[in-house]
């Protein structure tokens, strides 16, 4: 009993630790100005899935010209993307950042609107913040209980849709992060991405994309669970983006969103933007090792090397298992001080299993995948856990290894 309850100790400790770590791994950063001819918006994205698209829709009858970046999230679904940002041909931004959960109550009584669907649909038929103010308050928020978004448009106004609350631009400049504007107390407060976003906007001499990117440098994510993927820095008038990657500051992307509407509907692989000349992918991993047998319904980790890539920096190599029953552990990051990548499993059903990993880089380079590990998970305790005497009544009488 005693070693029990030091177990559940242990377990509670390390919720708490990742509960309280919280605001310093789930890091986006999204900031806006204008100067009074030209709106600006930078932001940083900052999340664990490498597999970044830009999708690109031009304009039609019915609806706006649009470019979207966004994942196909999850790996499940494969037809189904996570919008994460993106601009239209009116000079409309979007981007959507996590918040601690609070379910938006004040509009239960309305029709419901999918998180995903929300934004497609604003992006293509808004053309400024008024009317997605108006849009959004036809609809049930209650899906928003741990989103908030964050428009900007081509006039310079700019909002900040919580659910329940609405927080537009006051002064020159509008910052958003993780927490709700409304209800700093609620959770994730203080920012010190926000802290050091605000600071710098309030002492601004040099309007311009270098000193956007500068925020975005000072306020990106290393975390090994959340780095920044990309960066963005939008001129809302102009159609144009710069993009960057994996942080770094010193490569920029320039996309202009009317040459590419010029080239029809299409898809961007965001890292392959990027990707070096000759670039060739991580070593394969090896010494998988973990449990060869359990109980179906349990879980257990499993784990292997970490790999090596000779041409980039071994720190920004994802690894992904493949669990052998038709899922994966999707792409996976090891903590920076680790020589080890680690990821648990369990599998509903009873069988034998083929375990496998395999590397790739932040271009989208993949290696092959390493020697099976077999594994075995059938329904109740192995007949080897058994002792003596109910071994020889288990050969005798088959049925009791099912009971037991």
């Amino acid at each position: 009993m005693f070693k029990k309850l030091i177990g559940l100790l242990i377990v509670f400790l390390f919720i708490v630790t990742i509960i309280t770590a919280i605001p310093s791994i789930i890091a986006c950063t999204g900031f806006t100005a204008s100067d009074g001819t030209t709106v600006l918006v930078g932001n940083n994205e900052d999340w664990g899935y490498p597999d970044s698209y830009i999708r690109v829709y031009p304009p039609s009858a019915t609806n706006y010209g649009r470019i979207i970046f966004d994942v196909n999230f999850p790996r499940s679904s494969p037809n189904y993307y996570s919008s994460f940002g993106g601009m239209n041909d009116q000079g409309l931004f979007f981007d959507i950042f996590s918040h601690p959960t609070l379910v938006p109550i004040n509009s239960s009584h309305k029709p419901d609107f999918n998180a995903g669907e929300i934004t497609r649909y604003i992006m293509r038929v808004c053309a400024s913040v008024d009317e997605v103010v108006t849009k959004f308050d036809e609809y049930n928020l209650e899906f928003m209980d741990d989103i908030q978004y964050f428009f900007v448009d081509r006039m310079g106004n700019s909002v900040i849709i919580e659910g329940d609350e609405i927080i537009y631009k006051e002064g020159d400049f509008q910052v958003v992060t993780n927490f709700l504007q409304s209800n700093p107390s609620h959770g994730w407060y203080p920012c010190w991405r926000y802290d050091t976003a605000v600071s710098m906007l309030e002492n601004m001499t040099d309007f311009s994309i270098d000193y956007f990117r500068d925020i975005c440098a000072a306020t990106h994510q290393e975390y090994y669970l959340y780095p920044t993927q990309y960066s963005n820095i939008y001129n809302l008038n102009q159609g144009i983006i710069y993009l960057y990657h994996f942080y770094n500051y010193d490569k920029v992307i320039e996309i202009n969103m009317y040459e590419e509407f010029e080239k029809g509907m299409h898809s961007i692989y965001l890292p392959s933007l990027f990707e070096p000349l000759e670039n060739k992918p991580p070593d394969i991993p090896n010494n998988l090792d973990g449990p060869l047998s359990g109980r179906n319904g349990n879980e257990y980790s499993y784990s292997c090397d970490l790999t090596i890539d000779t041409d980039n920096n071994p720190d920004e190599i994802y690894y992904m298992f493949d669990w052998g029953d038709y899922s994966n552990s999707n792409w996976i990051k090891p903590p920076s001080a680790s020589n080890k990548i680690y990821a648990t499993h369990n599998w509903n059903e009873q069988g034998v299993y083929d375990i496998k990993v395999k590397s790739r880089d932040i271009y989208g380079a993949e290696s092959e995948w390493s020697d099976p590990l077999e594994i075995s998970m059938p329904k109740s305790k192995s007949i080897d856990n058994f002792n003596p005497w109910t071994f020889r009544l288990i050969q005798r009488f088959p049925i009791l290894e099912f009971l037991l």
